[in-house]
């Protein structure tokens, strides 16, 4: 489903939900408003997300021929007491995608033209046209975005919104936009953040802002800014735009450098993950090649080498993982262990047979960490005696007694029974940590 089907559904619901409001206070019966919810649900259902007829190919945007802005007026102009109110708010639900996407710019204009003529958008009673306002400016601001800023910011000094609600909608203005946003769409946002800061507006470190100027930043390849806009963001929301930031690098030496950069910004597991869209984006070899070319420090390489190893779990990961054991940059356990716990997460059998290959020895051990806590949940029985295999005695005792208590969790009597069958050890069991 694409990003615009989700806006412009949300926007339906809103908008015959404040429709259906009418209708109940005007009549205020139980029944009416049993009929009101199923109305909405209707209206969900027959939504171009779940007609797959009906979906809009932004790539390919077509030009609509039928948009009548007086005509649009008046059904926006239905009075909410009239018997056939719900059916033509169905209807108008059902055609408002179709009839304002690729519309021509200047019937779009005039639609503006007139809502804000006959339906004062200070008015509280115009919430629902103003919903369809700026549902229409954001198609509008495809093809003229300096117009559609202009607008919104005229409307959020005359309507005094909360400065949220309008950095909401121009984040989803800007998801409409393909995998980038375009030149003439950045500059135009750009603008209207400085003009927006300038008056007070906005604080410069609110997250929606440092998202908005993060896709400024990606869509002019601009490094240096988007790195400073992505580390600003919360850190779920961070892996997600430095990948798309990564997605527009046209050079390795590009990549490298962001790579660098991205290193000293984001959390460990967002870098982990980073380094592993690198490898879908580029291929493994490409981001290999791109990791190796990098001065990180050994416990970052490490990080990033783990995504690249560990993306696209397959048929190539056993080489990959070869790789990776060959080319780590110190002896710290913690990458083995990840990368085998990702492996047995997504491919039990292979992660088993590659670690019953490992000679006995630390790394070994530092594989099995990663590989039985994920194996429990799969064959705990199996992690208990694969526990048994640890070298050293105290790692043995601790992966031995953890994956029982987790088995012994979900069935304690089999835990039990199989535990007395297969006991740790002496050496282990006695073992204390340094």
């Amino acid at each position: 489903m694409k990003k615009h089907h989700l806006i412009l559904l949300f926007l339906m619901a809103g908008i015959l939900g404040i429709l259906l409001k009418q209708t109940y206070d005007i009549k205020q019966t139980e029944s009416q408003v049993q009929t009101q919810l199923n109305l909405l649900r209707n209206a969900i259902q027959k939504s171009p997300s779940h007609t797959t007829s009906r979906n809009v190919d932004r790539t390919t945007r077509r030009q609509s021929s039928s948009l009548d802005p007086s005509a649009i007026l008046a059904r926006l102009n239905v009075d909410p007491s009239s018997a056939d109110f719900r059916q033509q708010m169905t209807d108008f639900a059902d055609d408002f995608e179709n009839l304002i996407t690729g519309a021509p710019l200047s019937k779009l204009k005039e639609l503006c033209t007139l809502i804000e003529k006959d339906f004062p958008l200070d008015q509280e009673k115009n919430k629902m046209a103003r919903k369809v306002w700026i549902a229409i400016l954001g198609e509008a601001s495809q093809s003229d975005p300096t117009w559609a800023f202009k607008k919104l910011e005229h409307a959020t000094s005359t309507v005094h919104a909360p400065i949220t609600e309008a950095l909401d909608t121009v984040k989803h203005w800007s998801t409409i936009q393909n995998n980038t946003m375009g030149s003439s769409y950045a500059v135009a946002l750009d603008q209207w953040l400085n003009q927006m800061q300038s008056a007070g507006k906005i604080q410069a470190d609110h997250p929606l802002v440092a998202a908005l100027r993060a896709e400024i930043a990606t869509s002019q390849a601009n490094t240096p800014a988007a790195i400073k806009h992505i580390s600003q963001l919360p850190h779920s929301q961070q892996q997600q735009a430095a990948a798309k930031f990564l997605a527009t690098t046209a050079t390795a030496m590009e990549r490298q450098q962001a790579i660098q950069e991205f290193s000293h910004t984001l959390q460990p597991q967002n870098f982990t993950m980073l380094a592993s869209r690198l490898a879908e984006q580029q291929g493994f070899d490409q981001a290999r090649d791109t990791l190796t070319s990098t001065t990180l420090p050994p416990e970052k390489f490490n990080l990033a080498a783990v995504g690249i190893a560990a993306a696209d779990i397959g048929p190539e990961t056993a080489k990959r993982a070869e790789w990776l054991v060959a080319n780590l940059r110190s002896d710290d356990g913690s990458a083995l262990k990840e990368f085998a716990g990702k492996w047995t997460h997504g491919n039990y059998a292979d992660a088993a047979a590659w670690i019953n290959k490992m000679p006995k020895g630390q790394q070994r051990d530092a594989a099995l960490a990663g590989f039985i806590p994920a194996a429990t949940t799969i064959d705990a029985a199996t992690a208990i005696d694969w526990a048994l295999t640890v070298s050293d005695p105290v790692l043995r005792r601790q992966l031995y007694q953890e994956t029982h208590a987790t088995w012994q969790a979900i069935d304690a009597q089999r835990a039990n029974e199989y535990k007395q069958h297969h006991q740790l050890d002496h050496e282990a069991a006695n073992a204390r940590t340094p």
